[in-house]
């Protein structure tokens, strides 16, 4: 759910630096809604449940083989779901104490963790998009 509060002050403020204040002078909300949900690497957003079959490709055969048999155990249970929460705690936990600091594993999982995401997405979670409605009733607040 969009706050439109919250919102407003992002439009306010543009902590981001997007470049709001033409867009909010001249009352285009059209652009203000490109703005808010266009994509950045700098706001990088859970991916949130990525598919099974990722997390395997991403796994280094030698890194595998170093784990012990409970850890095998536990990452095939983990990945036997067909789909992992990667913004679960435990889960992320779990697989930092299986595969060390510098292995390629860890280095591949941490890069599937995450996906470029948008301002509104940044602001109010993954997922959120932000409408012609959410910015005129930010405008309102």
């Amino acid at each position: 759910m969009i706050d439109p509060v919250a919102l407003r002050a992002e439009l306010d403020n543009d902590p981001a630096s997007l470049g709001y204040a033409p867009f909010m002078a001249s009352g285009n909300n059209t652009a203000l809604v490109a703005l808010l949900n266009e994509t950045h690497a700098a706001d990088q957003v859970s991916r949130g449940l990525i598919p099974s079959h990722e997390i395997i490709e991403a796994t280094v055969a030698v890194d595998w083989a170093a784990l012990t048999d409970p850890q095998q155990r536990q990452y095939m249970a983990i990945t036997g779901a067909g789909q992992v929460n990667a913004s679960a705690v435990n889960v992320r936990d779990a697989f930092l104490a299986m595969f060390a600091g510098g292995t390629a594993t860890r280095a591949n999982l941490a890069a599937l963790e995450a996906r470029d995401g948008s301002r509104v997405e940044v602001l109010f979670g993954a997922g959120s998009v932000a409408s012609l409605f959410d910015v005129r009733e930010a405008r309102k607040a």
